[in-house]
């Protein structure tokens, strides 16, 4: 019998783990992944630790090597190959490889080329020193240059500029955040965003909000940054100002198309035509507070759909349900969490949103780590139910988690009352911060 084959385009995460599910699922079945980069298994997510100076060695930053994956999961890995054009009726794949024209056949292909930078498009942003993050191949060469810098410039104030300034700041630089928003963390409410702007503000981050990027300006490399509103000394330059998904190259294609230019694709991750799959960051996927097409760039989103992709084309059924967005991100001591809905995307799709927010501490005062926590819940005024959370201090990853569960339970703001949350003094207090909003809500709502 004559084994099928399974392409995989993309060695991130979502791809890598379809690869390793289909194989290990259906050990028959032929595996062949191809990355346009030098690394697969790799982890985006650390690259703030490893600027930060927490580790050094950057193969850290990838998960599993070429040799173990083909020795020991059966893979056969492609690097520096870019797929470039689909051939889907006929089942073919064209790509170049170190720059020479390669092609696979497949009975079964997987999309997971991820998403790319979104682009400012001003004068000087090709120029040395101007950097765009998405793939640790990204990020390795800022750690060589930063020996050398004193002003470190971060374009966008969202979640990974936010570790980038931490990174930066303890490898002594001067640090400043250009947005054209009038907060950082738009994804937070604005009474929650002003809590992680007192913290930027704290270390002496320079923040300029409500600026618009003009230009970048340099000789062989970028020396200043120029706005509407001034210019500002850069030695580095990294633009976070978002990303979109990476389909250039399908357009045009008999794909279905849906939510932010994503890949439609239904619960087993089967896009419109048959046995070709998308996972990650080119895929649709559903909010499971709303239950409509969404799109969150997450890595532990990515995980679980190429999972589910490898498993139903290994032969096992499996259903990917739906995702709440849920992001964690660090800043010097002070820890932030987010999942679901924040209020102004839940009064857009319709509810009467309500929220509450308290603050407390996350231990007993007499514990020595105790420290001060915000948590915010958004709620249906009228059903009760929960629509989304946001909690910023310390202590923040298992709660937020719970609040994250609620959301796929379908659970009231009243229901995380009654939920028996454990009680220690070194993990939390008898009365969980998660427990006092919930009946600050009740009581809100009794008017008592």
């Amino acid at each position: 019998m004559v084994s099928k084959r399974l392409v995989v385009v993309g060695g991130g995460a979502g791809g890598m783990a379809a690869a390793a599910k289909a194989k290990r699922t259906n050990p028959e079945l032929e595996v062949i992944v191809l990355e346009a980069k030098n690394h697969v298994s790799h982890a985006p997510c650390g690259l703030p630790f490893f600027l930060g100076g927490f580790f050094d060695d950057e193969s850290k930053l990838v998960h599993y090597s070429v040799d173990f994956l083909e020795k020991k999961r059966g893979l056969k890995i492609y690097l520096r190959t870019e797929a470039y054009k689909f051939d889907f009726s006929a089942g073919r794949v064209h790509a170049l490889r170190d720059g020479e024209e390669v092609e696979f056949e497949y009975d079964y292909l997987v999309l997971a080329m991820g998403a790319k930078p979104r682009r400012l498009g001003v004068e000087g942003e090709d120029l040395r020193g101007v950097y765009y993050i998405r793939h640790i191949d990204d990020g390795i060469p800022i750690k060589k240059e930063l020996i050398k810098a004193e002003n470190v410039v971060l374009i966008g104030a969202g979640a990974i500029n936010i570790e980038l300034a931490d990174a930066f700041l303890r490898q002594k630089k001067k640090v400043t955040i250009i947005t054209h928003g009038p907060r950082v963390l738009s994804k937070l409410d604005p009474d929650m965003s002003r809590f992680v702007e007192q913290g930027l503000l704290s270390k002496g981050i320079s923040l300029r909000k409500e600026e618009e990027v003009e230009a970048f300006e340099g000789d062989d490399r970028v020396r200043r940054v120029v706005t509407d509103k001034g210019e500002y000394p850069a030695d580095i330059v990294v633009v976070g100002i978002g990303v979109e998904p990476n389909t250039e190259n399908l357009r045009g294609s008999p794909l279905e198309f849906g939510y932010k230019n994503t890949i439609r694709v239904n619960t087993k991750m089967r896009t419109s035509l048959e046995n070709v799959y998308a996972v990650g960051d080119i895929a649709e996927m559903i909010n499971i507070v709303t239950g409509k097409p969404a799109w969150y760039p997450l890595a532990q989103i990515a995980n679980k759909m190429g999972r589910v992709a490898g498993s139903n084309i290994g032969g096992v059924p499996m259903e990917m349900k739906g995702v709440a967005g849920t992001t964690f991100l660090k800043f010097f001591e002070m820890e932030i969490g987010i999942t679901g809905l924040n209020t102004k995307e839940a009064k857009k799709e319709g509810f009467d949103a309500e929220s509450v927010r308290i603050e407390a501490l996350n231990k007993p005062s007499y514990y020595p780590d105790a420290g001060r926590i915000v948590v915010k819940l958004i709620y249906d005024q009228e059903s009760r139910k929960l629509l989304g959370g946001q909690i910023i201090g310390r202590g923040v990853g298992g709660r937020t988690n719970v609040v994250a569960a609620g959301l796929y339970a379908g659970m009231t703001i009243d229901d995380l009352f009654y939920v028996d949350m454990g009680y220690s003094p070194p993990f939390s207090p008898v009365w969980d911060p998660l427990v006092i909003a919930s009946s600050v809500s009740m009581r809100k709502k009794h008017k008592v």
